[in-house]
Order: C-alpha cells, then structure tokens, then sequence
C-alpha cells in the first residue's frame, strides 16, 4: 500500500497579501486590526480601485446646509471603464426627477425631464459632477491627506480622511472648497460618504476660477474671523452619502446609448442656432425713421399668427419688443419666396416727457427697446416667418414667438 503525504507550506501573511492586491478583478474583503498609516491607506485603496471595471450606485447628496436652505436629492451613478457613465435624478427638491445623462467619455447626451428636451452635445462632465468615487480616487492617489479617525462597525473597517485646499480650490469638487473629508474603505476601494466645507475667511476672498460660481459659503460665527485668516467650520457645505454600490457586475456598452423619451424634442433648434440675418437692401435710412413713400402693413406683437397680401413693390414693416442690454434678441428665420429685407436694426425710445439732464438712476429701466425689420415686396411667392425670442436658440420652451405668412401676388 502507498501513502500519499500532503505537503504543506506555511505562507507568510504579507506575501497573501500581495497577491490580494496584484490580482485582477479581485476586491479583498479582509480587515486589518492594524492601523494603516497615509501611506499604506493609499498604496490598498488605490490597488483595489483599480480592480473596479465597473460599477452601479446610489447615492444622498445634500447641499446648502451652511445657510439652512437644504437642497436634497437622490443620484443614480454607474460607471464602467475606461470613461463610460450614466447619471439620473431619482428625488430631488429642486430638480425634476428623470433628469439624466450618459457620457462615452468623448459625447455626453442630457435629458431634462422638467422641460422634455435633450442636448446630444452637451458640455457636462458627468465624471467631474457626479462621479464622488473618482474624486476620492484623486484625493488618495496625491497623498496629501490625513487619517482622522479609524472606525469598525460590523467588521467593516473605514475610515475618515481630510485634505485641505486652502483658502480655496476646485481641485476636487466642482465647486469652490476648502476641505474634503471622506470616509473610505480601504479594502474594498472605495467611498462611502464624502463632506465638503467652505471655511469662511475674510482676507483675502476666495478667487473663483473661470466660469465658476461660489457656492453657498458656510456662515462664520460672530467674532470668529480673524482679518487674513480662515475660520474652520464644522458645518459642511456639501455632503454625499451612498446608499448602495456594486462592483463588477458587468455593465454592456449598450447601457450607456443615449436613446430620446417619447415625446422629447432638442433642446437647441438648428434653425435657430444658425440663424444669420439675410443681407440688407437699402440699409441707408434710418430704421427708427418713417420709410420714404410709407408701408403697406406695419406690424407687431399682437399680429403674429397673421395671413397677409403683398402686391409687388409694397412695403411691410415688423416691429417687435426687445430688452435693452440684455443678449436675448429675435431670431426671424424664413422659409419661401417672395420678399427681401430692405433694413433692420434695433432703436430705443424713451419717454416723451423724460428729462435728458437729470441724473436720474432709473433710466436704464425707462428706455423701450424695439427691434424692426423692412421687407420689400420683390416677385410672387410666399414667405413663412417662425421667429423666437431667444438667447441662442436653445431652452425656447417659454420663448415669445412671432409667426407670420406673407403671399405676393402678381
């Protein structure tokens, strides 16, 4: 008879270990009972973050809470590598729920539920706005954060780390900060609660970077700031706590397509975007002075929706409201044939009775603006006029609007 023996190694725990972290696909649900330092925190976290292709979470994100005036909403955030992600509003009190996005990491598609529209060349960054895990990722992977604590609750171990951005930066939020605070675990990679702060300081201000906006700073205490000092608060400005997060399960590609909701339509019009005012006939008089020889129809607000009769040679003038340094101007495109813009241009008029060499500080909101167009009667056809007062042509839900057909006889 044979014996067969089983030989055995013993195998040193920091070499099992290695293998945890070097092996793909791998999250390791084995806790310390030794406190890690920064260095060690970083070198695990990043080692199983990095074994994270994808994953699907939800999250809690209240905001506004320095001032009282809580903004509270439910995000779902998924992601899968190397740069594909899809966000959507599930509750919140001031967004509409449905509101979502997806991103290839090179076109990003938004849908706003509230007004049913969708951009297909949106400007959002899903992973700078909503992806909190990528951030702590940035925060850990530059090491110049401190442990604050160590906590183990059902075995789990986390724990709380801060970097501080004074006075204040975007570095790693979307907005303007000075501290972020996370609770990580470090053995699964990841981030369970993120809190962002505002400390208030007096000198100097925070410099806010192009095209941000502050965000609502956390109120100082009476007395509290010192000039040139920045007072700490424990009152966050932003805090992120998730609900739920699972790794590796396998997102397809397909998920994040952007498909339109029925009923939906885009939130910028091509027409509209591209709209360039026709070249002017006769742009020698004055637009705010009567035509020579009058106008067979002059038009305004109140006749959109109008069906009208040129003979050729006639005049017709529109005559529509604008406001008066703002950027929002009519969009007038045409579809036809039939007329040609003589002039255009936009005038203002002030009262009658208004007295130019008073200093008053009104005046801006005295002046009515009008921006007029001219269009001669020049062969038979008709002209269709679809116009929208807009900024740029997008967002053009509530738009004032001039419509107007427009047939030359004979």
């Amino acid at each position: 008879m044979h014996r067969i023996y089983r030989v055995t190694y013993p195998v040193p725990a920091l070499f099992l270990l290695f293998l945890i972290l070097v092996s793909p696909g791998c999250l390791s649900s084995i806790q310390s009972d030794t406190n890690l330092t920064e260095d060690e925190l970083a070198d695990l976290y990043l080692a199983q973050s990095a074994a994270i292709m994808d994953y699907r979470s939800e999250y809690l994100v209240d905001s506004g809470m320095g001032t009282g005036n809580l903004n509270k909403e439910r995000i779902r955030f998924d992601y899968k590598s190397p740069s594909f992600a899809r966000f959507e509003i599930i509750e919140s009190s001031w967004h509409s729920p449905g509101t979502c996005a997806t991103t290839t990491g090179i076109s990003t598609s938004w849908y706003d539920s509230g007004t049913r529209t969708y951009d297909l060349s949106s400007g959002m960054n899903l992973s700078r706005e909503y992806d909190y895990q990528r951030i702590v990722r940035q925060v850990v992977a530059d090491r110049d954060f401190a442990i604050l604590e160590r906590n183990v609750t059902g075995g789990t171990v986390r724990y709380l780390i801060e970097v501080e951005t004074h006075p204040y930066s975007d570095k790693y939020t979307p907005y303007i900060s000075s501290r972020v605070r996370a609770s990580v675990d470090p053995y699964a990679g990841l981030a369970w609660k993120v809190t962002t702060y505002y400390d208030p300081g007096v000198v100097p201000g925070p410099t806010l970077a192009p095209g941000l906006m502050l965000p609502t700073p956390t109120p100082p205490m009476p007395g509290s700031i010192t000039p040139g000092h920045i007072s700490i608060s424990e009152v966050p400005n932003g805090e992120v706590i998730y609900e739920s997060i699972r790794v590796n399960t396998g997102i397809p590609d397909s998920y994040f397509t952007f498909i339109p909701p029925e009923g939906s339509g885009p939130r910028c019009i091509p027409k509209y975007q591209n709209y360039v005012e026709p070249s002017r006939m006769e742009p020698s008089v004055p637009i705010s002075e009567p035509y020579p020889g009058g106008v067979q129809y002059s038009l305004n607000e109140s006749d959109s929706g109008r069906f009208i009769s040129l003979n050729n040679g006639e005049i017709l003038e529109i005559t529509l409201r604008i406001s008066p340094g703002l950027a929002y101007r009519w969009l007038m495109p045409t579809e036809g044939s039939g007329l040609s813009l003589i002039n255009s241009g936009s005038y203002i008029e002030m009262p009658e009775d208004y007295d130019f060499n008073s200093s008053d500080t009104y005046f801006f909101f005295k002046r009515s603006g009008y921006y007029r167009w001219r269009f001669k009667a020049v062969e038979p056809g008709t002209t269709i006029f679809d116009g929208i007062f807009s900024l740029n042509g997008c967002d053009i839900q509530g738009a004032k609007r001039f419509n107007l057909t427009v047939q030359v006889g004979h």
